[in-house]
């Protein structure tokens, strides 16, 4: 870290920050976690990288005013204060279902998570950090009873020295098997006694859609069978794409048996009676992503001349649409950037405005074919004089039509996002889909000095 705290490169952890504006959205999402009838479940769906973690940190934060990992998380990076009203009724509960993926019962992890979490509630200790209350020992209780019907007998958590409190408690309502009523009786009025009757559960399931395919159905199955409560709120953080594909896989769906009833289809109505309520993350417009690249460039050491590199790249991002619609992405981009600017260190900075908009323009053509585009990438290293094909193919009024043509071979599995009638539907968060078509055409072509500087760094 530099003396005026910046560094050099961004890690990928989620982050509190509004990365793409999207607080009316956190907003909303926490509102109808407050008002829905339980049992609920919501997903938050969006592509992988594109913020769905720090996402349902944020609605988290909005819901309780604490971070789920973090105890003294840094607020400035918080956009909008949390209303009072809303942390009177909600308890959080993070789990991190990838963690879990190979457990053989992962239900049992996540009831498990909730009952540790549940104990370590600031309501329920002293000073000392000691348990308070037979009520929360009865409940904990409950939640040994349900985890050990849960794995077979195979788990039995217990409370340590504390278990004896409680024991009277136990042996009077479920030291028999428990049927999956009485479970679902038990868990609900443990969660009633240990938050009350106008709090409800909230549990934010994150990475499910990184889970093999069989992980992620049992974890499904293991939630809907016990965690279908009264008083109890699940949020999904999803590419819903992955885990309709995981359902697929698991469930072995097959399209051919009725080819009206697609496996898609079929994989859709199993999350469904799960997940009810499925809310898409906001697509961020051009100058959303472009201002979310220039504050992580602000935050990076760009050496000399850093407030003349952010402006003149903005200008280039205003106007051409070239970033993806992804904010781990955005931040590749970012960290690349800074390296080849602070290499500008001993170089004096261009000067007149064509000749600056140029170099900033191949800069961050550059910058997108080495994080997104390698087979060109790799191609230009070898022979830089092959630009000339790269351009050639950007403008074409069809560029796949040249897809075929061996001289074209590096742009084979690449997507074009303009074609002869115009821009073409593409999948808004994916590196793949080429984006420089209109940067390209306004450059019309490149000299080996552009871009050599550029290359081998």
């Amino acid at each position: 870290m530099t003396k005026d705290g910046k560094v050099s490169s961004h890690n990928d952890d989620p982050i509190l920050r509004d990365a793409f504006g999207q607080q009316g959205f956190i907003e909303r999402i926490a509102h109808i976690i407050r008002d829905c009838h339980p049992p609920k479940g919501i997903g938050v769906n969006g592509y992988w990288g594109t913020g769905k973690t720090s996402t349902l940190m944020r609605i988290y934060y909005h819901l309780s005013g604490k971070h789920p990992f973090i105890e003294k998380p840094d607020l400035t990076m918080v956009d909008a204060p949390v209303p009072k009203d809303i942390q009177q009724q909600v308890v959080p509960i993070w789990f991190e279902a990838w963690r879990y993926q190979h457990e053989s019962l992962p239900i049992v992890a996540l009831l498990n998570e909730i009952r540790e979490q549940m104990g370590l509630m600031e309501k329920f200790r002293n000073a000392t950090g000691k348990i308070l209350g037979v009520t929360l020992l009865g409940s904990l209780s409950a939640f040994d009873e349900v985890i050990k019907a849960a794995s077979g007998g195979l788990v039995k958590p217990g409370l340590g020295k504390i278990q004896g409190i409680g024991e009277k408690w136990e042996a009077e309502r479920h030291m028999n098997p428990l049927p999956g009523q009485a479970i679902k009786n038990l868990l609900e009025n443990a969660v009633e006694q240990a938050l009350g009757k106008n709090k409800r559960l909230v549990i934010f399931i994150d990475d499910l859609d990184r889970c093999t395919p069989d992980a992620a159905l049992r974890l499904l199955e293991g939630i809907k069978v016990y965690l279908n409560l009264k008083n109890c709120v699940i949020v999904f953080g999803m590419d819903q794409r992955q885990i309709e594909r995981a359902l697929i896989s698991a469930l072995n769906l097959d399209s051919e048996k009725d080819p009206g009833y697609s496996a898609s289809s079929q994989a859709r109505e199993y999350l469904e009676k799960i997940c009810q309520d499925i809310y898409h993350l906001p697509q961020p417009d051009k100058s959303a992503k472009a201002e979310y690249f220039l504050q992580l460039l602000r935050e990076l050491d760009l050496g000399a001349h850093s407030d003349a590199h952010i402006d003149n790249l903005g200008g280039v991002l205003l106007e051409f649409d070239c970033l993806p619609a992804n904010p781990r992405k955005i931040k590749a981009l970012a960290n690349r950037s800074a390296g080849l600017l602070l290499e500008w260190i001993s170089i004096e900075p261009p000067s007149g405005p064509k000749v600056v908009e140029r170099r900033y323009s191949v800069l961050m053509a550059m910058t997108i074919i080495y994080c997104f585009h390698r087979r060109v990438y790799e191609q230009l290293q070898k022979n830089p004089g092959y630009i000339n094909e790269v351009v050639n193919w950007a403008t074409h009024e069809q560029p796949e039509d040249l897809i075929n043509e061996p001289l074209y071979f590096p742009m084979k599995n690449i997507v074009p996002s303009i074609g002869k009638s115009g821009d073409l539907p593409v999948n808004p968060s994916d590196s793949n889909v080429f984006r420089l078509h209109q940067l390209f055409a306004r450059l019309k072509s490149l000299s080996l000095m552009d871009i050599i500087p550029f290359l081998n760094r």
